[in-house]
């Protein structure tokens, strides 16, 4: 039972890493993000769009890296 909640802390903390590095899921940003970034409220081209995918990507990355190191460190401690 220790190592379940070991394993939903874990996944706790990957999915609030995931809900970091995913500030909003539609082509259009929201207010605070466009301020920020200064965006065009919303209104981005085709090069914007290819920068965000390439930028999503590499976290979804990042993401998959950390899940792995995670897996493998339960596998360790469950050895």
């Amino acid at each position: 039972m220790m190592f379940y909640s070991v394993r939903v802390f874990l996944w706790g903390i990957v999915a609030e890493l995931e809900y970091h590095l995913y500030p909003w899921k539609t082509s259009n940003p929201p207010e605070w993000a466009s301020k920020k970034y200064n965006l065009d409220h919303g209104i981005v081209d085709e090069h914007e769009n290819h920068m965000y995918y390439d930028w999503l990507k590499s976290h979804e990355e990042k993401i998959g890296r950390l899940q792995k190191e995670v897996i493998f460190l339960l596998e360790k401690i469950n050895e």
